[in-house]
């Protein structure tokens, strides 16, 4: 295993590479930034397939009659058509605001974090028949203080196994894990609790490790060469390395190592919007609202029948949505810190090489969520929750 050596800044995670923090390959800079670095494990997760129940119909009450944010008074125009936001939150929009996404109007709402939602955006976020918020961020994203949104709402996490990548026991320690967390979603939708569900897409220490597992042949030679040279005296050269695969991958590398990594994760993130109801409905975030749930959003559109156009459609709204997504980075000439440019926006052509890349390396959507731990009954659940 690779590691890179943080001359003046240790990640809080043991073992989780870091660089310099003015601006090089440090995991709060990657967070401050809103590149929605995900990282992923270098290998899939082979996940039995799990029998699932369709959810029961009792959730929260409304607050209001509303049920479509679009047509929410309270909303400037631009946020009524999906582009901006509330005011305190950012890139809010009805999943079924697209055309063609098949998503009935006000079941599911996707958003960068609430974590600093004003109370009045609070109230009107519940006043839409918001019963449950999923978080995909990691811990040390969350803000110091949930806030006034997020504290009305009880924290239940998806934790993956410790086994879950052994190649024996980790498919059905990973499946039992994700029947556990479905059935404590269906118990708190019966019981009419609030929940916040976490289930982070990210992790610092798979992403770089994963980085490191596709090297090849010279490249890897190099990577060993250099993390010696780290440890004696210069980290020059194994931060331009690493820098320089992070750099040239960019968005399309992140969705992929997400895809091939972050499986069990996927997994119960779409339990958890299958709970959507008429009377009770989602809102799912990351950071800046953008790539791990956009991520999300494909895979939960794709299960509604929609087509790959509407699928893209939807991802690329988040392209205006630069108070969220994008940041100044500091580009050395020396090649040693990330260039953010190559994670601003929502390009249309990400998420096109995104479910390309899934239908090569699994033969089809069907085939990868197959492979997670979210088969065919699962899939007819998830679509019934939000379109019908």
């Amino acid at each position: 295993r690779v590691i890179i050596k943080a001359p003046r800044l240790r990640c809080r995670r043991v073992g989780c590479p870091l660089l310099s923090i003015d601006g090089r390959l440090s995991a709060p800079a990657l967070r401050d930034r809103d590149a929605d670095m995900s990282a992923v494990l270098s290998s899939s997760i082979a996940a039995s397939r799990v029998a699932r129940s369709t959810p029961r119909r009792r959730s929260l009450p409304r607050a209001s009659s509303g049920s479509d944010v679009d047509a929410h008074p309270k909303m400037d125009k631009k946020a009524r058509n999906g582009e901006s936001d509330f005011g305190s939150i950012l890139n809010w929009r009805d999943l079924g605001s697209n055309p063609g996404t098949r998503v009935a109007p006000g079941r599911v709402f996707r958003t960068a974090t609430p974590g600093r939602s004003s109370e009045e955006d609070a109230a009107t976020i519940l006043g839409l028949g918001v019963a449950r918020l999923l978080d995909l961020r990691s811990v040390d994203e969350f803000e110091p203080s949930p806030g006034v949104l997020q504290s009305r709402f009880q924290l239940r996490s998806f934790t993956r196994p410790a086994d879950a990548a052994h190649p024996s026991t980790g498919a059905a320690s990973t499946s039992a894990a994700i029947a556990a967390f479905r059935a404590s979603i269906l118990d708190d939708v019966d019981a009419g609790r609030a929940v916040r569900y976490h289930s982070p897409l990210l992790d610092y220490d798979r992403y770089y490790r994963s980085i490191y597992d596709r090297m090849e042949g010279l490249e890897r030679v190099k990577a060993a060469v250099y993390t010696v040279q780290a440890k004696l005296y210069d980290d020059t050269n194994q931060r331009r390395l690493f820098v320089g695969k992070v750099n040239a991958g960019g968005l399309t590398l992140l969705n992929e190592v997400m895809v091939d990594g972050s499986g069990p994760e996927i997994a119960a993130a779409l339990c958890v919007l299958s709970a959507s109801t008429p009377d009770g409905a989602t809102a799912f975030y990351c950071k800046a609202g953008k790539d791990r749930t956009g991520l999300v959003a494909a895979l939960a559109l794709h299960c509604c029948g929609a087509s790959d156009d509407a699928i893209v459609a939807d991802y690329a709204r988040s392209q205006g949505s630069g108070k969220a997504a994008l940041g100044g980075g500091k580009v050395e000439g020396d090649g040693t810190a990330i260039d953010y440019s190559r994670f601003h926006g929502a390009p249309e052509a990400v998420m096109r090489d995104t479910l390309s890349y899934i239908r090569r390396g699994y033969g089809s959507v069907e085939g990868y969520l197959d492979r997670v731990g979210f088969d065919a009954d699962a899939r007819r659940t998830l679509a019934r929750a939000l379109c019908e």
